[in-house]
C-alpha cells in the first residue's frame, strides 16, 4: 500500500491519504472562474463514488474563494459523512474549527497538522484569511500552500524552522516562474512536487498546461508531477 496518496478533484482540490487519515483540501468548489476548472455536477457525482474520497476524516479549506470553496458542496459532504470535521478560516458552519491565529497545531493519532497564516497572492487579496499547512506522519511531511503569495517571507520563515518536506503541493506559478523555482530549490526542497491549480484541457484558454510542461524539466533533482486530469491519482512511498 502507498504511504501517501493524492487524488485530484479539480483546480487545487484533492483528497490526501496519509498515516491512515483522509484529508480533503480545497476539494469542493462549483463556481466557474475563467481559465480554470471546477467541480461540475458530473464530477461531484464521480467524486462521491470514488474510493479515494470515501469517508473523509477532515475537510480543510485554505480560504473561501470560489475556485477553492463551495459552501453548498461542503454542506452536502458533511451530510453524507457526518463524522467528518471541517477546518477553515471563516465562520461558515456550526461546530467547525476556525483558523484564526498566526500558527495553529492539531495533533491526531499518527498525524500532526501545523497550520500557518499565509498572505494570498495579489495585493487585492492580501487581507483574505488564508492558511497553509504541513502534514506530518512518521516523519513524512507534506506542504500545502493554497494560493500563497509567491516567495512569501512568512512561508520561508516557517520552512526554516521546520525543515524540508517530502512532498509539496503547489500552484503552478511556483514551477513556471523563475523566482518560484528558486524558492522551491532553496527553501521548500521537496523530494516530490505535485503541481496543481492547472485547468483541464477544455478550460485552458491561457496555455497554463503547456507552460507547466515546459517548465517541469527546469526544476532539476525534484520529482515533478503535474495534476492535469479529474480524479488523477499520485502515490508516494515512505522513504
Amino acid at each position: 500500500m502507498p504511504f501517501c496518496q493524492v487524488t485530484l478533484s479539480a483546480n487545487a482540490g484533492a483528497a490526501i491519504e496519509l498515516g491512515g487519515f483522509r484529508l480533503w483540501v480545497d476539494a469542493l468548489h462549483d463556481e466557474k472562474v475563467p481559465g480554470f476548472s471546477t467541480v461540475t455536477r458530473s464530477l461531484w457525482a464521480a467524486v462521491r463514488a470514488h474510493p479515494a474520497f470515501a469517508a473523509p476524516d477532515l475537510l480543510f479549506f485554505t480560504h473561501c474563494h470560489p475556485d477553492h470553496f463551495s459552501q453548498r458542496l461542503a454542506r452536502e459532504a458533511l451530510e453524507l459523512w457526518p463524522r467528518a470535521n471541517i477546518v477553515l478560516p471563516e465562520n461558515r458552519f456550526p461546530g467547525q474549527a476556525l483558523l484564526s491565529g498566526r500558527r495553529e497545531r492539531v495533533r491526531l493519532p499518527n498525524l500532526t497538522l501545523d497550520f500557518i497564516r499565509l498572505t494570498h497572492e495579489g495585493p487585492r487579496y492580501a487581507d483574505k484569511p488564508h492558511y497553509g499547512c504541513i502534514l506530518e506522519s512518521r516523519g513524512f511531511r507534506v506542504l500545502l500552500t493554497g494560493d500563497c503569495r509567491l516567495c512569501a517571507p512568512e512561508l520561508r520563515e516557517f520552512l526554516e524552522e521546520s525543515g524540508p518536506v517530502d512532498l509539496a503541493i503547489l500552484d503552478f506559478p511556483w514551477l513556471t516562474l523563475p523566482q518560484g523555482r528558486q524558492f522551491v530549490r532553496q527553501h521548500i526542497r521537496p523530494k516530490t512536487l505535485l503541481v496543481c491549480h492547472l485547468p483541464f484541457a477544455e478550460d485552458d484558454i491561457y496555455g497554463y498546461r503547456e507552460a507547466a510542461r515546459r517548465s517541469a524539466p527546469k526544476l532539476e533533482g525534484v520529482d515533478v508531477r503535474l495534476l492535469l486530469e479529474p480524479l488523477q491519482q499520485e502515490t508516494l512511498e515512505d522513504a
